[in-house]
């Protein structure tokens, strides 16, 4: 008697060569199958050149023990994809030939992380951010032809950026369906470029994210896949509206968002940061998913690469590979996920650290490497690399962050000119507190009043969002509450960035920025900060004369806080001079800068800040050289997310201009910038270049890779 896998094999060459289809799903009439085996037995059949011929009649005991194997190996498909995937699939890889498939690292941390969902009997919702071709697209289409054929009537939409990219997600589809044998799959009801029927009454359609309509709209599929979200143009209606609005969090949805990094701006890379900083507290829908370059070991690099770019004797990394390896590695032991593949004391191969550093050199001659480290990130911080030089090091922003008061107050104002839409909401006020009076009495017998109701912290009420953050007094530091300093007196500038006050999400905010203002080798401090969109140039007066009245009660300079206005015809104008009429009137005086003769004095002609096309970029030099030196320590966090996102941006004809990235903003950067210059924009520079940031002198620990004590990590602040 002959194998009986060789038997099963050649029933299914032999249906293919004849055109037979079964009628069901399952093989359920043993005389329909019997008969069949019968017919099967009395041909000759030659395969590869190997002749074969049945001489004899295959008995009905074997008919059945084939018969039963046949139901086992349906069942076994149907309650376990990884032997469906390991034993009856088959993929194209990237050289274009037909292998049946095997899991790469990076695709077994696909199925780990979607089994946990399993295990808790819930939705699978991944918003999947990666290095190029690590094999997602493929493992999910599998998982997905998977549930289309083994659970009925179920409803399946795959898709990427454009039809061309579509399609090859069903190309993916079609190989494996096309080499199933005939007996494991339903038949095909529908068989077109765009639709994928089953008689089992599961259903796939191919579509695309540059369609006019939203993506599932008129049904509610169980199976979602969009691949490449990051270049999808009108992500909102497509996705937000469309896809997402059409899904349910059932246990039997299996929702798939990918993308490789595009920028740090736009609907996936916002997207990206809500997930992370949202799923830890149980307020993010989607679970955000990063794998980095070396989970695909076995495609970077290939064994032809190696072969023809072989690691050179002696070899040592550079710098930027020694950084990229480190980052790599601490990524990978800090992320559960990764770890239980890679192991948690995961080093990179030396043959993968040369390929990064030969591919690396590459872009750097081409100017492109910025696209190198988003396309094969370490992490979801390189992921989301900016098209734009960021002003800032990664060093000196997490100096900031590190340095920065924690345990700040925040405060309402509430009184004369204050608007009711700005008063508190009762349960955001810390009844336990006092409230603080502030009063101003000005030369012209005018009596303002005013109260700051004490709030509670914004990391309980909101976990710094920037949203709730809005119309809130963030105090650093109280007047005089210098440490080692109390009640002396100090002198503090404050700095104003005003706007039209709309109160839409993407629309300016109206700032006040306040400095306490050293000389000498002590820096500048942020020692308040308050933000709102809602809040427009004459709106903005109460709260700034509020704060100046409670800060300059005890200053250096008996003038009181100095006011550093930007003036940009409206509406910072109507700020500078209500101010003016109610008393406030040490303000910044402009200057000519190229005069034969330069010193500060009062005899300028006008009073503000101007943002002459000339001015800015000496004004934002100026501030980030402080920043950088040490000078300034901002204490708002985010005014801090604000400095970390500032870019050089090549402007018409060659000239460069520090500005926030495209959908953020720099406001706070602007009013905290105002505040700095007005003290300081006739400093002798040379005087103060020695305060810069330097590596310890002592010798540092040695590095722990290890796990860290928290669930997950990214190395790099988003």
């Amino acid at each position: 008697m002959y194998a009986l896998s060789l038997i099963v094999k050649n029933l299914e060459e032999f249906a293919r060569r004849e055109g037979w289809v079964p009628t069901y799903h399952t093989i359920a009439q043993v005389e329909e199958f019997k008969d069949y085996i019968n017919k099967i037995t009395k041909k000759d059949y030659n395969s590869r050149n190997v002749y074969i011929s049945f001489n004899q009649e295959i008995t009905a005991r074997r008919a059945k023990e084939i018969k039963a194997w046949v139901e086992n190996e349906q069942v076994l498909c149907m309650f376990d994809s990884n032997y469906f995937e390991s034993r009856y699939a088959y993929v194209c890889d990237e050289a274009g030939e037909i292998f049946k498939f095997k899991n790469r690292k990076s695709q077994e941390v696909f199925d780990n992380v979607i089994a946990d969902f399993d295990e808790l009997r819930v939705s699978i919702e991944l918003l999947i951010l990666k290095a190029r071709q690590l094999g997602i697209t493929t493992k999910t289409a599998l998982k997905f032809l998977h549930r289309l054929l083994f659970l009925p009537n179920t409803q399946a939409v795959m898709g990427s950026v454009k039809d061309e990219k579509s399609q090859l997600i069903s190309r993916i589809i079609e190989t494996c369906i096309e080499r199933l044998p005939f007996w494991l799959p339903p038949r095909r009801v529908t068989d077109t470029k765009r639709l994928i029927d089953f008689v089992n009454g599961s259903v796939l359609s191919i579509q695309s994210g540059s369609q006019a309509t939203g993506i599932a709209q008129g049904w509610t599929p169980t199976l979602v896949h969009l691949s490449e979200i990051g270049d999808i143009p009108n992500p909102k209606k497509t996705i937000e509206e469309g896809l997402l609005n059409a899904t349910h969090s059932s246990s039997k949805l299996f929702l798939v968002l990918e993308g490789t990094g595009n920028g740090n701006t736009g609907w996936q890379a916002d997207k990206w940061r809500s997930a992370k900083e949202n799923w830890p507290l149980g307020k993010s829908r989607l679970f955000p998913f990063f794998v980095n370059w070396p989970m695909a070991p076995d495609l970077y690099p290939q064994p032809d690469w190696l072969r023809k770019c072989p690691v050179p004797g002696g070899w040592k990394p550079c710098e930027a590979t020694r950084k990229h390896i480190q980052r790599c590695e601490l990524f990978i032991r800090n992320t559960p996920y990764l770890a239980k593949v890679a192991g948690k004391d995961w080093r990179m191969p030396v043959h993968q650290q040369w390929f990064w550093e030969f591919r690396y050199l590459e872009h750097v001659q081409t100017h492109t490497q910025k696209i190198w480290f988003s396309q094969m990130p370490a992490d979801d911080y390189e992921a989301l690399q900016g098209k734009n030089d960021l002003v800032f090091d990664s060093i000196v922003i997490e100096t900031a962050q590190e340095k920065r008061v924690k345990n700040y107050q925040s405060y309402a104002i509430i009184g004369d000119s204050v608007d009711d839409g700005f008063e508190p909401e009762a349960n955001e006020i810390d009844y336990d507190k006092d409230r603080i009076r502030v009063t101003w009495n000005s030369k012209r017998g005018q009596h303002f009043e005013w109260v700051m109701i004490p709030l509670l912290p914004l990391d309980t009420l909101a976990e710094l969002d920037e949203k709730k953050s809005m119309g809130r007094v963030l105090v650093f530091e109280e007047p005089n509450r210098v440490p080692g300093h109390y009640d002396e007196p100090q002198d503090y500038s404050i700095g104003i960035d005003t706007a039209d006050g709309l109160g839409a999400e993407d629309s300016d905010r109206s700032v006040i920025s306040i400095t306490r203002s050293m000389r000498d080798a002590q820096p500048d401090v942020q020692v308040c900060e308050l933000a709102d969109n809602r809040m427009s140039g004459p709106q903005t007066v109460a709260f700034a004369a509020c704060l100046a009245t409670w800060y300059g009660a005890n200053t250096i300079d008996h003038r009181g806080v100095k006011f550093a206005i930007e003036q940009r015809d409206r509406p910072g104008d109507d700020c500078q001079l209500q101010l003016k009429l109610m008393g406030f009137n040490y303000h910044h005086v402009d200057q000519r800068y190229d005069d034969k003769k330069v010193k500060e004095d009062n005899r300028g002609r006008k009073e503000g800040i101007y943002m002459h096309g000339w001015f800015r970029p000496m004004l934002m030099q100026r501030f980030t050289d402080a920043v950088t030196g040490g000078w300034y320590e901002p204490q708002s966090p985010f005014l801090i997310k604000e400095l970390q996102d500032l870019e050089l941006k090549i402007k018409a004809g060659g000239k460069n201009r520090m500005e926030h990235q495209s959908g953020k903003h720099d406001d706070r950067v602007l009013a905290a910038a105002h505040s700095y210059w007005t003290r300081h924009h006739f400093d002798v520079l040379a005087e103060r270049s020695q305060k810069k940031y330097a590596p310890p002198t002592r010798k540092l620990p040695e590095l722990d890779l290890g796990y860290s004590s928290v669930s997950e990590v990214s190395v790099g602040e988003m």
